[in-house]
């Protein structure tokens, strides 16, 4: 199924992305550039981080629309999948929520990922699709904007949560980095 949702995304976005964004080189057909975000896959398995959100009914999670406020563990990957999962993770993921009562979400697998250009100019963009119970393409996907950050170098890279688009269920994360520059 994966290498099959990873044929159609080549086939639809041709000549605009890398389907095989595990190799985490992208290189941008419009400019030229290529980006090498090697450095950034946690050779300890993942990075994970702590963050307060807002719970929406219940079940979305989105940090810019208030209903409840919630804490929320992330374990993200760059370009490659979680090995060993957090316990009550049962799908294959490079990113995972879990809230305060244990029920995880996986927002993407790394095998079924894309490079795009960021839509704001400001360096790239990468997709992954087929997160847990998707009931279609796009949802339970999760996009990492790699943002050019020219200061920081020191090796304190790390993901932030931004949001989920409700409505398609797709988690959004920054990674502020030189190597998006």
């Amino acid at each position: 199924m994966a290498r099959l949702l990873a044929c159609v995304l080549a086939f639809l976005c041709a000549g605009f992305i890398q389907v095989d964004a595990r190799a985490c080189v992208f290189k941008d057909a419009s400019t030229g550039k290529t980006y090498d975000f090697t450095q950034l896959i946690n050779p300890a398995g993942y990075y994970m981080f702590k963050q307060q959100i807002w719970e929406i009914g219940g079940f979305s999670l989105d940090s810019l629309v208030a209903d409840t406020q919630v804490n929320a563990t992330f374990y993200v990957q760059v370009c490659q999948n979680i090995l060993t999962p957090p316990p009550t993770c049962k799908d294959v993921g490079a990113i995972y929520s879990i809230t305060a009562d244990g029920t995880c979400t996986s927002w993407g697998d790394a095998n079924v990922s894309v490079f795009v250009p960021n839509p704001y100019k400001d360096g790239v963009h990468l997709k992954m699709y087929h997160g847990s119970t998707i009931d279609h393409l796009s949802n339970n996907a999760a996009s990492i904007y790699f943002v050019c950050n020219q200061g920081n170098r020191a090796g304190a890279e790390a993901p932030t949560f931004e949001h989920v688009k409700a409505a398609i269920n797709q988690a959004h994360f920054k990674f502020f980095t030189h190597l998006a520059c």
